[in-house]
């Protein structure tokens, strides 16, 4: 008799049937006399606290963009170097005559090679 009432409640309720409405258990425990909670209380804080703690925000704010602001500027600059230099090769490579691009790829790849 006691599986047949646990089968019941492991199955899902019948569509027309709502489910029941329990109460859970709340365990109580007494404190003993000398309980320190562990949530400190903060004294409040007086305006001049106040000030500097939000001073010193923004300091701390103002470096970290200046560090960003710094590095955004390289990788600007970087970029815009390869971009220029690419662009001259290009206009070079299209403002020599056919004839003597065969010769100047061929000295640049000996010249490219003997670094090495």
């Amino acid at each position: 008799m006691g599986a047949q009432e646990q089968r019941r409640e492991d199955e899902a309720p019948p569509e027309g049937k709502k489910q029941q409405k329990t109460s859970k258990e709340v365990y109580f425990s007494i404190l003993p006399d000398r309980y320190e909670p562990l949530i400190e209380e903060e004294e409040e804080e007086t305006p001049e606290e106040r000030t500097i703690r939000k001073e010193e925000k923004k300091r701390k704010k103002k470096r970290r963009y200046k560090k960003y602001r710094k590095n955004i500027r390289k990788a600007l600059c970087f970029s815009w170097r390869c971009l220029m230099a690419g662009l001259q090769n290009m206009a070079s490579t299209y403002s020599t005559p056919l004839s003597a691009m065969s010769t100047v790829v061929t000295e640049v790849h000996r010249a490219a090679g003997s670094k090495a």
